[in-house]
């Protein structure tokens, strides 16, 4: 069962696989900032600590989203719209 990590706050959540960063952190107990929840504001953007190979890959759309906010897409995804697939992710909440 894939495990999510939210820091600063230090707090962890099992969760299942196919469940979107964003639903994953409310189930760790933190409330996260989002906007549109379809992948093309960028509100959600947060840092992936540890753990990018254990999400679903960025679509072309989220890739533009990171591209506008400056946001390297290998250490940076939305939360609205990536899966947790498997294992641990470490996410650092906020911009």
């Amino acid at each position: 069962m894939p495990k999510i990590t939210i820091q600063p706050q230090n707090v962890s959540a099992d969760v299942e696989s196919g469940e979107t960063l964003l639903e994953a952190g409310e189930k760790a107990g933190v409330e996260m900032e989002a906007g549109c929840f379809n992948c093309s504001c960028g509100t959600c953007v947060a840092e992936v600590v540890s753990g990018m190979e254990n999400l679903s890959e960025p679509s072309d759309e989220e890739l533009d989203v990171l591209d506008q906010w400056n946001k390297d897409p290998d250490k940076y995804r939305l939360t609205c719209c990536v899966k947790i697939l498997k294992d641990s992710v470490v996410l650092k909440a906020g911009h």
